[in-house]
């Protein structure tokens, strides 16, 4: 469930005929935006990008580096690289392309634990080099950049938050991904040095049994925050009074955020915003149950108002689109009932 490896947005340098009119035919024929006034650097434009999109550098000579970044040549496409290319082609634009080539692909890595070993551990991987990141950003026309960040990756993610160094390898970018993706584990079992992971139970129990509804709701959540990886799942019996046993879906999840953590991001998800409870999320860490007065906050009344209060703030961490995916899951929950 948790990733902790993903591309980062891809660069196309290209040396057109005539940079007003290749610049006219790209802002016409794709879903396309220019830089605004404050992006100043290279770094502020990668800022701006998801891993979905291709900035499009239109250069003076393609095949030297860009050492001093312009960002009216600049724009930002919400289309891979290989399908720009093809679609230019086949409308004609390849006689308007004097020389074209990618920058260097770029990986984002999440690092669990300390930071310095896991780059040390990367680079000799894959036989790379550890480098100002900015370096390897300006300095390569070929080759992978492995970049490195604390922040969740699930988001965009910008370039203050990344380290200051980075990897820079020969090594093609989709072997490097899928070798990284493939050993995520490795680099944090490796580099976690005295942060400590938990092991814990949440047990799922809805009385209109729409439990499907209820994990998809609770798995989004965690996913977009990349808050763990799902170890275990299946059904399980529970006690909710003497002689009524109760049917529950018990999901083991192995996380560093800490139990208190965890407990405000189910609590945040019992209630709707109408206040109407819809689900019971029970948290345990070794066997024993969190306790939702355990995650209280002074002057905050009752169990609804608190949900509601971490209902709050987890919206301001997840992207608006991930918060519209979870607001309908839960209309049609209630519409449902």
């Amino acid at each position: 469930m948790m990733s902790f490896v993903r591309s980062g947005p891809k660069v196309l340098i290209i040396e057109p005929e005539n940079e007003a009119n290749f610049k006219k035919f790209i802002l016409k024929h794709f879903d396309s935006k220019l830089l605004l006034e404050t992006v100043l650097t290279f770094d502020d434009a990668i800022s701006e990008m998801n891993q979905h999109q291709t900035l499009v550098y239109l250069a003076d000579n393609a095949k030297e580096n860009i050492r001093k970044f312009n960002r009216e040549k600049c724009i930002i496409i919400n289309e891979g690289a290989q399908n720009f290319l093809m679609y230019a082609i086949n409308h004609n634009m390849a006689t308007e392309i004097r020389q074209i080539r990618k920058a260097p692909r770029i990986v984002i890595m999440q690092v669990i634990g300390n930071m310095d070993s896991t780059i040390d551990n990367v680079a000799d991987d894959f036989e790379g080099v550890i480098e100002p990141i900015k370096e390897s950003f300006n300095g390569h026309t070929q080759g992978t950049v492995v970049c490195f960040t604390k922040a969740n990756i699930n988001k965009n993610v910008k370039f203050s938050d990344m380290y200051e160094h980075a990897v820079f390898t020969e090594v093609h970018f989709s072997e490097v991904i899928k070798t990284l993706d493939n050993h995520s584990l490795k680099y944090i079992n490796r580099n976690l040095d005295k942060q400590e992971w938990y092991d814990l139970t949440i047990k799922i129990y809805d009385s209109y049994e729409a439990y499907k509804l209820q994990y998809d709701r609770l798995v989004h959540v965690l996913d977009k925050l990349g808050a763990g990886i799902i170890l275990r799942e299946g059904w399980g019996e529970d006690a909710a009074k003497i002689f009524l046993i109760v049917g529950v879906y018990k999901v083991t999840l192995f996380t560093y955020l800490t139990p208190h953590e965890i407990k405000k991001i189910l609590l945040a998800l019992e209630y709707l915003e109408n206040g109407e409870r819809i689900v019971d999320y029970d948290l345990f860490y070794k066997k024993k149950k969190v306790h939702w007065d355990e995650v209280r906050i002074k002057g905050v009344r009752g169990k609804e108002a608190l949900s509601l209060r971490y209902r709050h703030e987890l919206y301001k961490k997840l992207e608006q689109k991930d918060v519209e995916t979870l607001i309908n899951m839960e209309e049609y929950i209630f519409v449902s009932r």
